[in-house]
């Protein structure tokens, strides 16, 4: 009597324990999931625009089941501190800078060894050197990548207060405010490249203590540089895209299988890689339309020659940059020749 009721008390907690994995498996496919986005940039941004487009893609896709919550202009997370918390969970997914002391040496190099590659090339290439390196896919190992979208399709101009420039030749002696990224390429070109503060540069070209910047068109209008910069130089410099935005691990790997499949799906990731590059030109023309009209900024539009002698310049910094991280034991120098060859090829295709 006792086996007997020993036994039907563990089949009823065999029925009980079944059920309740189904009960789990149904729960997570009804379960919900609502992600904290963080992101550097104003709500009104084209990058915000793209991934808010992306949200609602995954949120359709997922059927409601995935919904995020955007946080602008870093007020989730510490500008200084970004990729520590978002590994630390402060948010679900955001947009970080990248920096050596973080594990990004090649990624914190990104504009100054990808620089100069066509300009419908720059998602692709990407993607190409994240397959063809992985040394730089390594660098993202404690985060899910959920895009090549980092940089927005951005693209680089020459804004000059009074000098038309044309070719390199023209630029020797001017004073170009840059970033960093740029300092080799305006070297290259015989100017002297300065690095001060941004709030510092309207005020200094104004004076002209500056005689340019490098930086995209939009700023004529965003920045109002129209007012102080006569001529907006088309060198069409890109980088590579980027990886990014990033998510937590600990979130990704808390999402079912089903719905990483949908985030990891081209047709995801296409949407907004696609909105960045496409956003970023249609500021970029009204910022040049709005320019010309409000102050007569003058476009200049240089010759395939004409621009191929500035790309061979940055092309050389690249190089010299990229010695610095061989030193280190990393793929420096082949990753500047890589992009060299596909540039060539690609640029090849088109004619």
């Amino acid at each position: 009597m006792k086996k007997k009721l020993l036994t039907v008390a563990l089949v009823i907690a065999m029925v009980f324990a079944m059920a309740a994995c189904g009960s789990s498996g149904d729960g997570d496919a009804e379960k919900t999931y609502n992600l904290k986005f963080s992101l550097a940039v104003s709500e009104n941004n084209f990058q915000a625009e793209s991934w808010r487009a992306w949200a609602k893609a995954v949120e359709e896709a997922t059927d409601g089941r995935v919904k995020c919550t955007f946080y602008y202009d870093d007020t989730l997370i510490d500008a200084n501190a970004e990729y520590q918390q978002l590994v630390g969970g402060v948010a679900d997914i955001a947009d970080v800078h990248r920096y050596a002391n973080d594990g990004f040496v090649i990624s914190e190099n990104w504009k100054s060894i990808t620089s100069g590659v066509p300009e419908d090339a720059v998602v692709d290439f990407s993607y190409k050197l994240f397959e063809e390196f992985p040394e730089i896919a390594d660098e993202y190992k404690d985060v899910h990548i959920l895009a090549q979208g980092f940089n927005g399709g951005t693209m680089y101009q020459l804004l000059t207060v009074n000098k038309e420039v044309k070719t390199p030749a023209d630029m020797k002696g001017l004073t170009i405010w840059c970033e960093a990224d740029w300092n080799g390429f305006v070297k290259n070109c015989g100017a002297t490249p300065v690095n001060t503060p941004f709030s510092e540069v309207y005020s200094s070209l104004q004076k002209n203590m500056y005689d340019g910047m490098l930086i995209p068109t939009e700023t004529l209008e965003s920045c109002n540089f129209a007012e102080v910069c006569n001529y907006c130089v088309k060198l069409n410099l890109c980088y590579t895209s980027g990886a990014g935005h990033l998510m937590n691990l600990d979130t990704w790997n808390s999402l079912p299988e089903d719905i990483q499949k949908i985030i990891d799906s081209e047709e995801i990731r296409k949407v907004v890689e696609d909105a960045n590059v496409n956003g970023f030109k249609a500021s970029e023309e009204g910022a040049m339309e709005w320019a010309e009209k409000e102050y007569g900024t003058k476009e200049v539009v240089l010759t395939d020659d004409q621009r191929a002698a500035f790309i061979e310049l940055v092309q050389a910094a690249n190089l010299e940059k990229a010695k610095e991280l061989d030193k280190k034991g990393l793929p420096g120098t082949k990753i500047v020749e890589a992009l060299a060859k596909w540039s060539e090829e690609w640029e090849a295709s088109k004619k």
